[in-house]
């Protein structure tokens, strides 16, 4: 009885580590799929304003109104005026229609280049100056930004703005800013977070830690420091990641956080620990107080009827016990027991049997899944990220010698503003299975994000490293994808190789560097090629031989 109870603490112990790591990346799932949901609604957004700006007449036409208007009554052209909020024909308040129907910008305006609104959407927003607002003035400096503010001179409270430099129609500089104030709902929706369930909540906090949006929506006040709480803390200090603690309400959680990109902002999403924990704990009562119950039975049993009547059936029903300890849930046939008190308790061990086995066979199919769906890229099937990084760990620590490729599609931006990211998300699959099916038996290939890829070599020189980015690019190349911004009119890839041997001062993330290093110089070097990091002599002038004869490709051209 003692080894069958230590089986199954055992058994209930290793199911409760299973149900926190598939928690961990439920939840890092779900943060994924916001930082996703956030990144397309700010590109889209951009892309919105950037055609406002190139495309309409507008912004320019405020502009030169302002500055002739200024020149008539002897004011700084720079400076806001009133008039033109809305009354400018064709002017600010056309932008009405802009707001109206892309719910992710909730008002804009244009700004002189002092930091003076000259008209905007919203009432009264004409002459307030913005000139110490940090999106502003990266602005000016031909640089579109997107930052939050601690309180809006609008809505008086935390709000997320993005600004976007108009440069002069004669190209002499900027003359003024696009600012767009964005809607927290459209970037941040309750429908993305509500798919985990009760007890969940998502919060999204400044550099400084203060509250800018959270769900449930009212769980903490817009403006409220964080920075103490502990997930928030461990946030701040990291890019990405995950941690079991208290939340700001004291309640336990599983905790998934990452830095929002093109900001400083964190977003944090928690799954309460008990709604994780809560099946492996009933299972465990439902355990202990049916062994505990059929204990005591047995030892009734044995003291009032004695050892002839009772203690083959009981040695009979302690062998299926323990069999069902050790995982065992096919029962060889059982003869009928003398003791009809006993097959109540034996009735009730087979259901019990039965309900457990079934219920831990579903708990362990979940975590197997939940932890596939965590370690594929879901829209190339390759490995994520994720995966490459645990790869890489483990390559690094049992490998004398370890090569990567890092892989970038050249234009590719370009190609989704082209052709739609229907065709970018194509083409991205194309790519990953011309790269998967090229690279030898023993290498790795993951989606690091975007058009990004890396290959992982155990083993591998530098030039074997090389040979094999070539022929990365002529599979890609080859494949004949039409671009017509790209190298040859086709889609390209720029592959930059690089080798580590572990050991010393020398971590796995100098060799990431590396590549990443080489992958730029062979961006520099025009697109559509391959550059190791600092290559030998003997490797050079083998790239050299095999060049021989064929056209150069100039920088000029990629």
């Amino acid at each position: 009885m003692a080894l069958l109870i230590s089986e199954r603490t055992i058994s209930l112990v290793h199911l409760h580590y299973d149900n926190i790591e598939a928690a961990r990346d439920r939840v890092m799932q779900m943060l994924e799929t916001s930082v996703q949901h956030y990144v397309a609604t700010i590109e889209n957004a951009q892309s919105v304003m950037q055609t406002l700006v190139i495309a309409d007449s507008i912004v320019n036409d405020v502009l030169v109104t302002a500055d002739a208007r200024a020149t008539e009554n002897g004011s700084d052209p720079r400076e806001a005026d009133p008039s033109l909020t809305p009354a400018l024909p064709g002017g600010c308040r056309g932008f009405g229609r802009v707001t109206e129907s892309i719910p992710a910008i909730d008002s804009l305006a244009i700004v002189a280049r002092n930091g003076v609104i000259i008209c905007g959407t919203t009432p009264g927003s004409a002459g307030l100056d913005l000139s110490s607002r940090d999106y502003f003035r990266i602005a000016l400096r031909g640089l579109p930004s997107v930052e939050p503010v601690q309180r809006s001179f609008v809505t008086d409270r935390p709000t997320l703005y993005a600004a976007l430099p108009i440069t002069s129609p004669d190209d002499t500089g900027i003359s003024g800013v696009l600012v767009a104030r964005l809607g927290s709902d459209a970037l941040f929706p309750a429908s993305v977070f509500a798919e985990l369930g009760t007890g969940t909540q998502a919060i999204v906090v400044s550099p400084q830690g203060t509250v800018v949006q959270s769900y449930p929506d009212g769980l903490y006040g817009l403006g409220l420091d964080l920075s103490s709480a502990t997930p928030v803390a461990r946030a701040l200090s990291r890019t990405r990641g995950t941690v079991l603690a208290p939340g700001p309400d004291g309640v336990q959680r599983i905790y998934a956080y990452a830095r929002l990109p093109g900001t400083n902002m964190h977003l944090l999403i928690g799954l309460d620990q008990t709604l994780v924990l809560g099946p492996v704990e009933r299972a465990t009562w439902s355990a202990g107080l049916t062994m505990l119950a059929a204990s005591l039975i047995i030892l009734l049993g044995l003291g009032l009827v004695g050892e002839r009547l009772i203690v083959r059936p009981i040695q009979s029903l302690s062998e299926r016990l323990v069999r069902f300890g050790r995982g065992e849930t096919e029962e060889p046939p059982v003869g009928h027991s003398l003791i009809v008190e006993l097959q109540p308790l034996v009735a009730a061990f087979e259901h019990m049997a039965r309900e457990l086995t079934r219920r831990e066979a579903a708990l362990r199919y979940a975590n197997r899944r939940l932890n596939s769906l965590a370690s594929l890229d879901p829209l190339t099937g390759i490995p994520n990220r994720r995966s490459f990084d645990a790869a890489l760990s483990l390559q690094w620590n049992s490998n004398e010698r370890l090569a990567m490729l890092m892989v970038d599609i050249d234009r590719f931006k370009a190609f989704n503003d082209l052709y739609g990211h229907q065709e970018g998300d194509r083409c991205l699959r194309l790519v990953a299975q011309a790269l998967s099916s090229t690279v030898r038996g023993s290498d790795m290939v993951a989606r690091l994000g975007g058009e990004e890829f890396a290959v992982l070599m155990p083993g591998a020189t530098l030039r074997a490293a090389v040979d094999v980015a070539e022929r990365l690019r002529q599979a890609v190349e080859g494949l004949a994808v039409t671009h017509r911004d790209g190298m040859a009119g086709v889609v390209t890839v720029s592959i930059g190789a690089a080798t580590g041997e572990p050991g010393g001062a020398r971590a796995a993330a100098d060799l990431v560097a590396a590549a990443d290093d080489a992958l730029y110089a062979a961006k520099r070097a025009g697109r559509n090629t391959v550059r190791p990091l600092c290559p030998p002599a003997a490797l050079i002038a083998d790239a050299a031989e095999r060049t021989a004869g064929a056209p150069r490709r100039s920088a000029a051209e990629g």
